[in-house]
């Protein structure tokens, strides 16, 4: 399993020197790829995808996933510009039948240009259960994003649901839940934090991860850090995981 780390937690990115340095923070970290929020990207790597790919690079760093936070299927060559291997998909349609139509298009997007999508099981979204999550699959023949914090929220028992959905996944994001709260309550900025301060079984979750013969990406994904810094959050969960794994 290789590491990577979201770009999320730091917020919008102001400009391009902004993101060289969220990459370098990344890098001296440790990890090995960097998560891609296309929303909170400066307007000139918006436009110019190439040199997303191109800037992670000079930093060591592969850029692993990005977000697609716009839903129509051009970014599947922004995505590819980027040089991302998949796209992550957080579903917000009026109802289940759209959900899965931008899901299959967006599938077919991607698979054309050597990419995957990623269904995000996501608290308030159109896959919060595992029937809507299986009809979404069923539709669009897209792989998972398992995020260990929603699915925790959503009362899912984490290591049953990786045997089950074990050929499926495509990405692993992992942060964890302060404690268990109403779904509809949850505030994402106070309600995420970092690895092993929360309620996630995060040793049960390696050891899933682990039986399943995992090889993909896990990326950290902490949406806002509550202790110190972007960078000290993400330096501390890389020591975490690299523990957890070896473990």
């Amino acid at each position: 399993m290789k590491i990577s780390c979201a770009a999320l937690g730091w917020g919008d990115i102001r400009d391009v020197v902004k993101f060289v340095e969220i990459l370098d923070s990344i890098k001296d970290a440790g990890y090995e790829g960097v998560g891609i929020e296309y929303a909170v990207m400066p307007e000139a790597l918006k436009k110019n995808p190439g040199q997303v790919k191109k800037l992670a690079k000079k930093a060591g760093l592969e850029v692993v996933s990005m977000a697609l936070n716009e839903t129509t299927t051009d970014m599947a060559d922004v995505a590819k510009k980027m040089g991302a291997e998949s796209g992550w998909l957080c579903l917000f349609e009026k109802d289940d039948r759209s959900a899965a139509k931008v899901t299959k298009a967006l599938t077919v997007a991607f698979g054309k240009k050597g990419m995957k999508i990623a269904v995000h099981p996501h608290v308030r979204s159109n896959a919060e259960n595992l029937r809507q999550l299986d009809a979404l699959l069923k539709a669009s023949g897209a792989g998972i994003c398992f995020d260990s914090a929603h699915l925790e929220a959503l009362r899912m028992d984490l290591p049953k649901f990786i045997e089950k959905y074990k050929s499926r996944i495509a990405l692993v994001h992992l942060k964890d839940l302060r404690e268990h709260v109403d779904p509809a309550k949850i505030d994402y900025d106070k309600d995420f934090v970092d690895l092993g301060e929360g309620v996630v079984d995060m040793p049960a979750v390696a050891r899933a991860l682990k039986t399943a013969r995992y090889k993909g990406w896990i990326m950290v994904e902490v949406d806002f850090p509550h202790k110190g810094s972007m960078a000290e959050s993400a330096a501390k969960n890389y020591k975490y995981l690299q523990k957890l794994l070896k473990d």
